[in-house]
């Protein structure tokens, strides 16, 4: 049981490496000529391929039986992971990673809203209220006596908002496998980029995709993304959510520090006490969610 746990422990760490570091090889992308968009749908597409091979085959009845209830999934999917994406390439990193953070704020209320036999407990509204002044700390500028709230910031809100809706459809949707979830959210972010980058007219050009700085990180972005989901997913119901959602803030510290020493970002002591807010809420909420699954 011990070296399942541990199993789990490092799967769950990996998983946090990539997604504290992902911001780079977007923003290295960006540099070179490939959007945020752009990067997105070229880097999930490879992701989807290879859920083509090594996945689709062996779940394709699943898929065809649940495909209304996976286009709800992949669109919610490709909303969270396209506005993260664009947070963390024009905004601060670190400042961008604390407002997604705030999904135990918006997984309260949609729990409540989309999930009938979820009550709303004192606990909740606490996990809520914590999570939500932590925000408002790193949102405030006590200078202007104003919200200092920019485009990156929506981006951040919006992804958070995202990502809270999809754990509370993969807790309503709970009978699929991990694997079909996971396809159709690569394949969702895929299309749905493709789909902006159609109405946007901004289709990247054949020369920047065909550099081979650009190919490589593609290449590198989709099939980490393939692998890291998986080994994620195989690594949760390994730990116990109360271990597993700690394991999952070092994705904080990795951008934190990646961010300084590659992008000279500096966290603010406002952003990092509205950080603890958000973290203490985190907590919470993992420790409330356990206790409701006990009984």
């Amino acid at each position: 049981m011990r070296n399942d746990a541990l199993i789990g422990f490092f799967c769950i760490l990996y998983g946090t490496f990539f997604w504290g570091l992902v911001w780079f090889p977007f923003r290295l992308l960006n540099f070179g000529g490939i959007e945020p968009i752009q990067g997105s749908a070229l880097s999930f597409l490879i992701a989807a391929i290879l859920a083509l091979v090594f996945i689709v085959p062996k779940h394709y009845s699943e898929i065809f039986q649940n495909y209304k209830t996976l286009c709800i999934y992949a669109s919610v999917g490709c909303l969270t992971n396209i506005t993260y994406v664009l947070a963390v390439v024009y905004g601060e990193v670190v400042r961008s990673m604390l407002l997604f953070f705030m999904s135990p704020a918006w997984t309260v209320v949609l729990c409540f809203l989309l999930l009938p036999g979820d009550k709303f407990s004192i606990k909740d509204s606490v996990v809520a209220l914590l999570s939500l002044l932590g925000g408002i700390v790193i949102l405030f500028d006590s200078s202007l006596f104003n919200f200092n709230f920019g485009v990156s910031d929506l981006y951040a809100l919006v992804a958070g908002i995202g990502f809270a809706w999809t754990n509370v459809l993969a807790r309503k949707y709970n009978h699929l496998s991990f694997q079909v979830k996971s396809f159709s959210i690569w394949f969702g972010v895929s299309l749905g980029a493709f789909f902006l980058l159609f109405i946007l007219k901004s289709f990247p050009s054949i020369a920047n995709i065909s550099n081979s700085h650009n190919l490589f990180l593609i290449l590198s972005i989709g099939s980490m993304l393939f692998i890291s989901t998986l080994i994620i997913q195989f690594g949760l119901p390994r730990i116990h959510p109360v271990l597993a959602s700690p394991i999952f803030l070092f994705e904080i510290i990795i951008a934190a520090f990646s961010s300084y020493f590659l992008a000279n970002e500096l966290l603010s002591i406002k952003d990092f006490i509205g950080g603890m807010l958000i973290i203490a809420a985190i907590f919470l909420s993992a420790r409330h969610q356990s206790q409701k699954d006990t009984f």
